[in-house]
């Protein structure tokens, strides 16, 4: 759990919650609201749902979280209720609950679809308030992206109306199955990567003296850099006297090992553009995906500006915008959120 005072002025709420796939497992979603606020029932009060990149714990998203408040305090009309984080189940607290499953069942292979059917089963579930329904956000990053869009397709194959008033993809790109081989190379790089990381140290000073030398950690902000600190590690059995990491470098790298499905996200995503208003805030920093992805989301991109609500670059950063500048990026959601788009019609 992270401290009080890194937590500031939030309170969070952990609530637990079971979804099956192939065999059930146990996801955390975590509600953070305004210490000093009460919490509001006001229609127009946005409520905001954000999922995670791989590698990254729900807490990162809490400097972003806490701009994110701050700006709504400060405006006379745009006002946040909540702000909630899915947890990836193999990640975090969430993985040390599934330990023994994840160990039994998943060592190799942790597909995206896990993370969509968790989603799916956080936004079908009684956990969101009938306010916090009535004007919500989501918001992923990276991979997170992906699986907030397969959870919406599997909620409209159930017959389920989009619950989401609108979209924010966060260096979420917009890539099909077309990049399917490049994605296949990338995912051996980083097995081999992985295989050759440190995962144990003496201390937390130590571990994050490795961080601040490692990408992308080394880029990111301050204030994420002191919560990775206070959140990510744990004794390590196997070494008495060291720390390592809650998420098991065995699982990061499952979450890699994907068999493309993780890509059939962005042509769903193409059929209710006219539906679900989208917007795209990206890096403008290339520095994680092969030369050829980058064309490719050139590409999709420019195919459906049109039907977009909007495009957003941040300079200076890359694929990790929301823990490398989560000021910047809280700020261009705010104005999201403080310009809502009119309904698009069907094109």
């Amino acid at each position: 759990m992270i401290s009080q005072t890194l937590l500031h002025p939030l309170v969070a709420k952990s609530v637990y919650f079971t979804y099956c796939l192939d065999r059930p497992l146990q996801c955390i979603a975590t509600q953070y609201t305004l210490g000093n606020v009460m919490v509001t029932s006001d229609a127009t009060a946005f409520s905001l749902v954000f999922t995670c990149g791989i590698s990254l714990l729900q807490d990162t998203w809490i400097p972003a979280i806490k701009e994110l408040f701050r700006r709504a305090s400060e405006s006379s009309s745009c006002k946040i209720q909540s702000a909630w984080v899915v947890e990836r189940p193999n990640h975090g607290e969430s993985a040390l609950i599934n330990a023994k499953i994840l160990k039994e069942h998943y060592s190799v292979q942790f597909l995206s679809l896990q993370y969509s059917t968790a989603i799916h089963a956080f936004l079908t579930s009684n956990i969101l308030s009938a306010s916090e329904r009535n004007n919500l956000v989501g918001i992923g990053h990276s991979g997170g992206g992906g699986s907030l869009i397969q959870a919406l397709k599997y909620g409209v194959e159930d017959g389920h109306k989009i619950p989401l008033k609108s979209l924010v993809l966060v260096e979420a790109p917009p890539i099909g199955p077309e990049v399917w081989p490049l994605f296949e190379i990338m995912y051996a790089g980083v097995k081999k990567s992985n295989a050759r990381r440190t995962t144990s140290w003496p201390s937390k000073e130590v571990a994050m003296k490795w961080f601040a030398t490692h990408f992308p950690w080394k880029a990111f902000s301050p204030d994420v850099l002191r919560i990775v600190e206070d959140t990510y590690f744990i004794p390590d059995a196997e070494r008495p006297g060291f720390i390592t990491t809650k998420t098991t470098i065995e699982q990061e790298t499952a979450c890699f090992v994907d068999n493309g499905t993780n890509l059939l996200s962005f042509p769903f995503l193409r059929t209710i553009l006219a539906d679900l208003p989208t917007h795209i805030i990206a890096g403008s920093d290339h520095d994680l995906w092969p030369p050829g992805v980058y064309d490719q989301i050139v590409e999709n991109t420019r195919q459906i500006r049109v039907q977009l609500a909007s495009v957003t670059e941040i300079n200076g950063t890359g694929h990790y915008l929301p823990v490398v500048n989560p000021r910047e990026m809280a700020a261009r959601v705010f104005e999201i959120l403080q310009n809502p788009p009119p309904k698009l019609s069907k094109l």
